[in-house]
Protein backbone atom coordinates (compact mmCIF):
# COMPACT_ATOMS: atom_id res chain seq x y z
CA UNK A 1 0.00 0.00 0.00
CA UNK A 2 2.78 2.42 0.94
CA UNK A 3 4.68 1.51 -2.23
CA UNK A 4 1.67 2.45 -4.34
CA UNK A 5 1.30 5.80 -2.59
CA UNK A 6 5.04 6.51 -2.96
CA UNK A 7 4.93 5.57 -6.65
CA UNK A 8 1.89 7.80 -7.30
CA UNK A 9 3.32 10.76 -5.40
CA UNK A 10 6.79 10.45 -6.92
CA UNK A 11 5.58 10.54 -10.52
CA UNK A 12 5.91 13.83 -12.41
CA UNK A 13 2.60 13.50 -14.15
CA UNK A 14 1.08 16.89 -14.90
CA UNK A 15 -2.57 17.41 -14.01
CA UNK A 16 -4.37 19.47 -16.64
CA UNK A 17 -7.97 20.61 -16.10
CA UNK A 18 -10.46 20.03 -18.86
CA UNK A 19 -11.24 22.90 -21.23
CA UNK A 20 -14.87 22.92 -20.07
CA UNK A 21 -13.80 23.41 -16.48
CA UNK A 22 -11.47 26.29 -17.39
CA UNK A 23 -14.17 27.91 -19.54
CA UNK A 24 -16.77 27.66 -16.75
CA UNK A 25 -14.40 29.05 -14.12
CA UNK A 26 -13.37 31.97 -16.33
CA UNK A 27 -17.01 32.75 -17.18
CA UNK A 28 -17.82 32.88 -13.47
CA UNK A 29 -14.82 35.09 -12.75
CA UNK A 30 -15.80 37.53 -15.53
CA UNK A 31 -19.42 37.60 -14.34
CA UNK A 32 -18.36 38.36 -10.76
CA UNK A 33 -15.91 41.02 -11.93
CA UNK A 34 -18.56 42.78 -14.02
CA UNK A 35 -21.10 42.92 -11.16
CA UNK A 36 -21.24 46.47 -9.76
CA UNK A 37 -20.52 47.05 -6.10
CA UNK A 38 -23.77 47.53 -4.12
CA UNK A 39 -24.42 51.05 -2.87
CA UNK A 40 -24.24 51.12 0.93
CA UNK A 41 -27.13 52.56 2.88
CA UNK A 42 -26.31 56.12 4.09
CA UNK A 43 -26.55 55.41 7.83
CA UNK A 44 -24.56 58.50 8.75
CA UNK A 45 -27.23 60.70 7.17
CA UNK A 46 -30.19 58.77 8.59
CA UNK A 47 -29.08 58.28 12.21
CA UNK A 48 -29.40 61.94 13.32
CA UNK A 49 -32.97 62.07 12.01
CA UNK A 50 -33.83 58.78 13.69
CA UNK A 51 -32.33 59.98 16.96
CA UNK A 52 -34.27 63.25 16.84
CA UNK A 53 -37.49 61.42 16.00
CA UNK A 54 -36.96 58.95 18.86
CA UNK A 55 -36.31 61.76 21.36
CA UNK A 56 -39.33 63.74 20.14
CA UNK A 57 -41.60 60.70 20.29
CA UNK A 58 -40.35 59.73 23.74
CA UNK A 59 -40.84 63.28 25.03
CA UNK A 60 -44.34 63.42 23.59
CA UNK A 61 -45.21 60.09 25.17
CA UNK A 62 -43.85 61.11 28.57
CA UNK A 63 -45.72 64.43 28.51
CA UNK A 64 -48.96 62.71 27.49
CA UNK A 65 -48.64 60.10 30.24
CA UNK A 66 -47.80 62.79 32.81
CA UNK A 67 -50.82 64.85 31.77
CA UNK A 68 -53.10 61.82 31.94
CA UNK A 69 -51.87 61.09 35.43
CA UNK A 70 -52.38 64.68 36.65
CA UNK A 71 -55.66 65.13 34.78
CA UNK A 72 -54.51 68.28 32.96
CA UNK A 73 -54.95 66.94 29.43
CA UNK A 74 -58.42 68.43 28.95
CA UNK A 75 -57.69 71.77 30.63
CA UNK A 76 -54.40 72.50 28.86
CA UNK A 77 -50.82 72.43 30.01
CA UNK A 78 -49.80 73.92 33.31
CA UNK A 79 -46.33 74.94 34.49
CA UNK A 80 -46.48 71.94 36.79
CA UNK A 81 -46.35 69.61 33.76
CA UNK A 82 -42.59 69.95 33.51
CA UNK A 83 -42.11 69.22 37.20
CA UNK A 84 -44.39 66.21 36.82
CA UNK A 85 -42.43 65.18 33.73
CA UNK A 86 -39.17 65.18 35.65
CA UNK A 87 -40.68 63.22 38.55
CA UNK A 88 -42.27 60.78 36.14
CA UNK A 89 -38.99 60.28 34.24
CA UNK A 90 -37.20 59.58 37.52
CA UNK A 91 -40.00 57.26 38.60
CA UNK A 92 -39.80 55.05 35.52
CA UNK A 93 -36.01 55.16 35.44
CA UNK A 94 -35.70 57.02 32.15
CA UNK A 95 -31.95 57.32 32.59
CA UNK A 96 -31.60 53.54 32.72
CA UNK A 97 -33.88 53.15 29.71
CA UNK A 98 -31.78 55.58 27.68
CA UNK A 99 -28.61 53.80 28.80
CA UNK A 100 -30.06 50.45 27.71
CA UNK A 101 -31.04 51.87 24.32
CA UNK A 102 -27.57 53.31 23.78
CA UNK A 103 -25.99 50.02 24.87
CA UNK A 104 -28.20 48.16 22.39
CA UNK A 105 -27.64 50.57 19.50
CA UNK A 106 -23.89 51.08 19.90
CA UNK A 107 -22.87 47.57 18.73
CA UNK A 108 -25.16 47.79 15.70
CA UNK A 109 -23.62 51.15 14.84
CA UNK A 110 -20.17 49.60 15.01
CA UNK A 111 -21.24 46.74 12.75
CA UNK A 112 -22.59 49.10 10.09
CA UNK A 113 -19.50 51.32 10.33
CA UNK A 114 -17.28 48.31 9.63
CA UNK A 115 -19.00 47.52 6.35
Amino acid sequence: MEDNIDRILSSDREVVPSSTFVRNVMATVRREASTPVPVPFPWLRVLPGLAIAAVALTTLLIIAIAQFQTGTLATGPTPRVFVDLIHFAKGIGLGWIVLALVAALAPTRLVFAAK
